[in-house]
């Protein structure tokens, strides 16, 4: 069965305001069995436009993937105004 990951694409504007989020979703990633592989730090661009942190969290399987979403989902809230962007998809590993 192959791996997948959540890849998210944040425009954080307010990183104090993030936290709770932050916090919130590091414990959904813990109980989905996610491991971190991506967490900001600085980017390059080569085509395209992305937001200002990329997040990239690998699971061994695509309903592990699915039911850490579910959890981000729920969260939302709690980002408020402090992330105004926020794409993320669930990618499939070869």
């Amino acid at each position: 069965m192959p791996k997948a990951y959540i890849v998210a694409s944040i425009n954080v504007t307010d990183p104090d305001g993030f936290e709770e989020y932050k916090n919130a979703a590091v414990k959904v990633r813990k109980e989905a069995g996610g491991t971190l592989l991506v967490n900001g730090g600085r980017t390059e661009a080569i085509e395209g436009t992305f937001h200002n942190r990329i997040v990239v969290i690998e699971f061994e399987s695509i309903e592990a993937a699915r039911a850490a979403a579910a959890g981000y989902l729920a969260l939302r809230h709690t980002r408020g105004t402090s992330a105004p962007d926020y794409d993320s998809v669930i990618v499939e590993g070869v």
